[in-house]
């Protein structure tokens, strides 16, 4: 090599370093409030505090869990781990969850430009992309938010893979195709959002790599990412469809949902170029079909002129296709959940819009070569854009403090936004903040009249406050809405055990075990009611027990269990290992201390003096006198509102 070249080879590299070097130092800036945030209370507790598997660590039960439990509504063993190992090395000290999604974010911008420099050979526009990648508000709600670690892991993986792949491409080996493979797999096992993948090889081919093989060997290069990217998109949709998650026609119909996903377009666009009014959640609501037409359209408009363009601008294609194909899974199409939109959607689609801005200001710039000032008006534009971006991205944060704050942040945004009223009322303390909670409910049954959820939500608040007769109301004009929402169902059957109409109540738990036979919550209401019809205790025992093998890790069953092994001389010892192992799931569990009081006095396997331990645990934990009473009747499950 000579002088020049190694002078230039080594003044490169030194760039390239600068750049890596830049854009992590940058991102860590932006996000440096992170340091001072909680959880909150917004699917972290299911996922992380209230979650008894992280307490277990790396062990065979807790390993066997990750890979094949559904429980909380996805499949995700990778991001399961990564959070065990959070717990095992920080416990529950947020800051430190909150660094390591940094960290796996600026790792992802690191290889989202190490990917497109490897593909291109183009490293202003590589650096630029993945600087608004790292930098962009929008980006908030996927890193600050703790439970939202699948997306962070996952865009590492798929960045990841792509670079594999354009390895691959540069030196065909099975090593590197392997290894793509395997990135692929571990993407999905972070997020199945990446099942999208297979569908960008053929546009990568187009541009930046500019392939050129046979079909047959298209085909077989691509089976193999296609196999792994159906299995993980059926394992989803299994998760999903098991917890309830997936909304089925009925509560949203079809037509609906595109009409939303059509607009959910532009929207995403608007809020790549504009990132205002970021909130969570936004909620659904019809829009004129004649926007859903001009928006598709638009669609169709733009994706004939990049194809068009193809020839003198491949990049077009590249991009815009990437937006769309990405967006696919989450564009509503298969709606879970309630809301109609979501940041934390855009975080992979929105390199595709990145790559059109990047490249199309690369060719523009072209066009001024001649002019000195021309690279450095551009590279001032692109600087003040990322500074922009950086100090709205910290100014976001501030509101992901708290689940309060962040549903306030979404009404000041959307006074009309009924999701954020449910969540507000759900985020709030049952017992300190009760009527406030009825409040927020109410107003959500105001926005949207015609919908289960705020409705149900209402009747299980007004249940708790004591309010039997409205709660009834609620809950019954809920399932006239949607007569399969098993929890809404079980909560009716509660507030007729209230009423003392325990006829009713079995009836309605019947109901709700017929529409969902493996419902944990509908067999442990069953077992509830059942356990006031004289006779019926045999039953509810069977009943809690096929809820156990449902569900093993749920406290409330094992803590009912036990209370109905106390009714038998014999079930006594039983009756003890149930309450021991609701400890070991929840430590904190005053039912389980009194149930394990009393189990422990009770002949003739009797400890009076552990009796009394637990029994001064319970009133440590709650002194109240009415705890007396409490382990001699069956506790209710009212549910969780998410």
């Amino acid at each position: 090599m000579s002088a020049d070249a190694d002078r230039i080879a080594r003044r490169f590299s030194i760039v390239g370093l600068t750049i890596y070097l830049g854009l992590a130092l940058a991102t860590c800036a932006a996000y440096f409030p992170v340091t001072g945030l909680d959880f909150v209370g917004l699917d972290d507790p299911s996922y992380i505090t209230g979650n008894p598997h992280l307490r277990e660590g790396f062990t065979w039960t807790g390993l066997k869990w990750a890979f094949t439990s559904y429980d909380p509504d996805n499949w995700f063993p990778l991001t399961r781990l990564s959070h065990m190992l959070d717990y095992a090395l920080f416990g529950l000290r947020a800051p430190w969850h909150h660094g390591e999604n940094v960290l796996i974010h600026v790792l992802a911008s690191l290889l989202l430009y190490s990917f497109l420099y490897r593909g291109t050979r183009e490293r202003w526009p590589s650096a630029f992309v993945a600087a608004v990648f790292a930098l962009h508000p929008v980006h908030v709600e996927s890193v600050v938010w703790i439970s939202e670690r699948k997306d962070v892991l996952c865009a590492f993986f798929w960045f990841a893979a792509l670079w594999a792949w354009v390895r691959y491409t540069e030196r065909p080996s099975k090593a590197s195709y392997v290894l793509t493979l395997s990135l692929l797999a571990a993407g999905v096992m972070s997020k199945p959002m990446i099942v999208t993948f297979p569908l960008l090889l053929p546009l990568l081919g187009l541009w930046p790599l500019r392939r050129s093989v046979s079909r047959r060997r298209l085909i077989l290069e691509e089976a193999p990412f296609v196999a792994v990217a159906a299995a993980g998109a059926i394992l989803t949709l299994l998760a999903q469809s098991a917890f309830g998650a997936v909304r089925s026609l009925k509560s949203i119909a079809f037509g609906e949902r595109v009409e939303n996903a059509l607009i959910t377009v532009f929207i995403y666009i608007g809020k790549t170029f504009w990132p205002t009014n970021l909130a969570n959640p936004y909620h659904s609501e019809r829009e004129p079909v004649w926007l859903a037409a001009l928006a598709g359209l638009g669609i169709a408009g733009i994706s004939v002129l990049v194809v068009a363009m193809r020839r003198n601008r491949p990049y077009l294609v590249t991009g815009w296709f990437w937006f769309l194909i990405t967006l696919l899974p989450v564009i509503g199409l298969v709606q879970v959940g309630g809301q109609a939109r979501a940041d934390r959607y855009m975080y992979v689609p929105m390199v595709g819009l990145l790559i059109v801005v990047a490249w199309g200001a690369a060719d523009i710039l072209k066009g001024f070569g001649a002019h000195r000032w021309a690279v450095p008006a551009a590279a001032a534009a692109a600087g003040a854009a990322c500074l922009t971006l950086a100090c709205v991205t910290r100014n976001q944060q501030q509101y992901w403090v708290d689940s309060p704050t962040l549903f306030r942040h979404a009404i000041a945004i959307d006074s009309q936004n009924y999701l954020a009223w449910e969540y507000l009322g759900a985020s709030t303390d049952w017992e300190k903040e009760l009527s406030g909670r009825i409040e927020c409910f109410r107003i959500a049954t105001q926005i949207r009249p015609d919908l289960p959820e705020p409705h149900g939500s209402l009747g299980r608040a007004l249940l708790k406050a004591g309010l039997v007769d409205e709660s009834i109301a609620e809950l019954e004009t809920s399932l006239r809405i949607n007569p399969l929402d098993t929890r809404a169902r079980c909560n009716l059957g509660t507030a007729f055990l209230r009423a003392n109409r325990v006829d009713d109540a079995v009836s309605q738990f019947r109901t709700a075990l017929r529409n969902d036979p493996d419902s944990p919550m509908a067999l442990n209401n069953l077992a509830v009611g059942l356990w006031q019809v004289p006779g019926s205790s045999a039953e509810a025992k069977k009943q809690l027990e096929r809820a156990i093998s449902l569900k093993p890790d749920d406290p409330l069953t094992h803590d009912n269990l036990g209370l109905v092994l106390l009714e038998t001389p014999q079930g006594v010892t039983d009756a003890q290992q149930q309450f021991i192992q609701a400890l070991a799931l929840r430590p904190g569990d005053i039912a389980a201390h009194l149930g394990l009081s009393r189990a422990l006095a009770t002949a003739p396997f009797s400890d009076l003096a552990a009796a009394e331990a637990h029994l001064n645990s319970a009133r440590q934990l709650e002194p109240d006198p009415a705890l007396r009473t409490q382990f001699e009747t069956l506790r209710i499950d009212y549910g969780e509102i998410r």
